[in-house]
């Protein structure tokens, strides 16, 4: 089986997620080919210069890196070559059942979905502290062409948000509904800068607009694997608590006894959030 490990040029290496993905899998004998896309802003130049690539090296599957690019990529790649695309696939069976796994409604399920037609392109799902993984394997350097498709009128660029950081942190204080309001949420911000810690905050807290979406922690935010993970006011919904599954060691705070998050942590305090965190940060700050 051939696999192509496909990298858009505005995208860290993401050899990490690819080897995450191939860990998990069953794949056989497998021969690996690295596709090197340059930086471009014509998504349709970059699937034509894939699409031509495939032509004179056909592969059996096309991995693409987690995010919107990935998924866009190996989604409009497959209806150009008239095969299968899935995104946010953690792995799969290529050996007996030719099917992936991925997480859906919301993160609530994994669901195992059969492969058919070919190429298979698909985008992995993202690895926070995934081992690093170099296959020994060629780079082909792809030429995309710069020039603007005659159908687009025009564009304009939207200026994003700065990197919270939190997938890379090393520490993490996340808020959920039980942070109550906007005011608490910057209270907690102030005490997770005493914790040398990134914020962070569950879905309903970000749908409050109790801080903004670049914090958001879950399936379609940021997925974490800190050192040591603090949520306070957290229920412990699916799509959150897979999202920071990765973390070495999680504290939950929640006046809840019966909290689901509880069940995930490695310590587990029932108490008033504030209070809790305002006495932790007195240790750190003493301790300091």
């Amino acid at each position: 089986m051939k696999i192509a490990l496909v990298v858009p040029g505005s995208e860290n290496l993401p050899f990490n997620e690819f080897g995450n993905f191939v860990a998990n899998s069953r794949l056989g004998q497998v021969e690996y080919q690295h596709w090197q896309l340059p930086p471009t802003d014509f998504t349709e130049n970059a699937l034509a210069a894939l699409a031509a690539q495939f032509a004179e090296g056909a592969a059996d599957v096309l991995l693409f890196p987690s995010g919107w690019q990935g998924a866009e990529l190996s989604t409009r790649l497959a209806c150009r070559l008239g095969g299968d695309a899935l995104s946010n696939v953690s792995h799969g069976d290529f050996v007996d059942q030719c099917s992936v796994h991925k997480t859906v409604c919301g993160g609530a399920m994994i669901a195992e979905l059969k492969l058919q037609k070919m190429p298979w392109c698909l985008s992995v799902a993202a690895a926070p502290g995934a081992e690093d993984w170099q296959p020994a394997c060629p780079t082909v350097q792809l030429a995309v062409e710069e020039t603007q498709p005659e159908w687009l009128v025009s564009q304009s660029t939207i200026t994003k948000e700065n990197a919270s950081g939190l997938a890379e942190a090393k520490r993490v204080l996340a808020a959920g509904r039980g942070v109550e309001n906007a005011d608490n949420m910057q209270r907690l911000s102030a005490l997770a800068a005493k914790f040398g810690a990134e914020p962070g905050a569950s879905r309903e807290a970000v749908m409050h607009a109790w801080c903004g979406l670049d914090r958001l922690i879950g399936v379609s935010g940021a997925q974490v694997a800190p050192e040591i993970c603090i949520v306070a006011g957290v229920s412990g919904a699916s799509a959150f608590s897979s999202a920071i599954s990765r973390s070495q060691f999680i504290v939950a705070i929640n006046n809840d006894p019966q909290a689901a998050i509880f069940r995930q942590a490695d310590v587990g305090i029932v108490d008033e959030l504030l209070p809790v965190l305002e006495a932790l940060a007195e240790i750190v700050t003493a301790e300091a």
